[in-house]
């Protein structure tokens, strides 16, 4: 935890390639999920569940990704035991 404020930036410069494809596209897989969007979700997921720490902000395209997911499938992923996004 210690640092995490600072270094956090890093992190979300780091996801800029993710971003810039989900500025053109709905998902990795384009107009639907594949193997790629629920694979790089398994992270956030996971981070979810550990930490309340915010990894995103609310502007970002890649929480608006991240909220699609958690609502699919009636919103498995969402329902499961986590902190809020």
């Amino acid at each position: 935890m210690a640092g995490r404020d600072a270094t956090v930036a890093g992190f979300r410069k780091s996801l800029e390639p993710l971003r810039q494809t989900l500025k053109m596209q709905a998902f990795l897989g384009a107009e639907a999920p594949n193997y790629a969007d629920y694979i790089v979700f398994g992270g956030f997921q996971w981070a979810r569940v550990v930490s309340p720490f915010k990894l995103l902000e609310a502007d970002d395209p890649i929480y608006r990704w991240r909220e699609k997911l958690l609502d699919a499938f009636d919103g498995m992923a969402r329902k499961l035991p986590g902190y809020p996004v």
